[in-house]
């Protein structure tokens, strides 16, 4: 009998120890898995850094994915589970808000459209229309569906190119694909954000396209609900829009939009 009171007491106090981890003692986010980020392709760089900061002033992990926004968008609304969502454009976020996967959202980031080469520009491209020129072969781009490739798409329409450069044009299935064809030569230019032109010293920037020749290129950030109520991705959500943030999102080249 002893024994057994001995035995009953022992398992008690394991179930104590057990509840008390499970009501708390754990550290941040431990108990939920690191917080989940999706972001654009072009925004890689800044987002790891910006999500690193976060993640050793509050001891959340957080993991980065990163690709296509209109891949990312597809993936959300059939229900990949994500918490936040940094898209290159209004249209793949606005997706996700109308089929009710989103909290809320706000505009973070701008960046500028230009042409790329690689390096030392051997088809001497300059301008715009240097890319219908009889030295180039291959221009680099997003696809259509990737907003950089739909910048893209509108700027040479804009300047009257379109007709006459599509037959060159090949798709990455991102922007950074396309700017790793400019990268190795594979293209004779590209037309990328000016961001990513910052992450290799393997091409040269020839041309930057005015504001005019395409849609606003804005960064929204969402805040996702496919996971349910998180206090945790709310503050990464509040940090991201943070003045600390801005200023890593800046030193990488974007335009900071304060977040509002």
């Amino acid at each position: 009998m002893q024994i057994q009171r001995a035995a009953l007491a022992a398992m008690a106090a394991v179930a104590a120890v057990m509840a008390g981890c499970v009501s708390g003692t754990q550290p941040p986010g431990k108990d939920q898995g690191p917080l989940r980020v999706l972001v654009a392709a072009s925004t890689k760089d800044a987002a790891e850094e910006v999500t690193q900061a976060f993640a050793k002033d509050e001891n959340i992990p957080v993991t980065v994915s990163a690709d296509d926004s209109s891949r990312l968008a597809t993936q959300i609304v059939n229900g990949a589970p994500a918490h936040l969502f940094l898209s290159a454009n209004e249209k793949w976020a606005d997706l996700v808000r109308d089929k009710g996967f989103a909290t809320e959202s706000r505009a973070l980031l701008g960046n500028t459209l230009i042409i790329v080469v690689p390096k030392g520009n051997p088809a001497g491209v300059r301008t715009p229309e240097d890319l219908v020129g009889p030295k180039v072969k291959r221009i680099a781009l997003g696809g259509p569906t990737v907003p950089a490739g739909i910048y893209a798409r509108q700027a040479l329409k804009s300047v009257g190119l379109w007709e006459r450069a599509e037959p060159r044009c090949v798709s990455g299935e991102n922007v950074r694909v396309a700017l790793a064809y400019v990268e190795r030569g594979e293209a004779d230019a590209g037309i990328v954000y000016a961001t990513d032109a910052r992450v290799t010293a393997q091409v040269e920037q020839a041309y930057p396209f005015a504001e005019s020749t395409h849609d606003p290129i804005r960064y929204p950030l969402v805040l996702l609900k496919a996971v349910g109520d998180n206090a945790q991705a709310r503050r990464l959500y509040d940090f991201l829009s943070s003045r600390s943030a801005g200023d890593i999102f800046k030193k990488h080249g974007f335009t900071w939009l304060g977040g509002g």
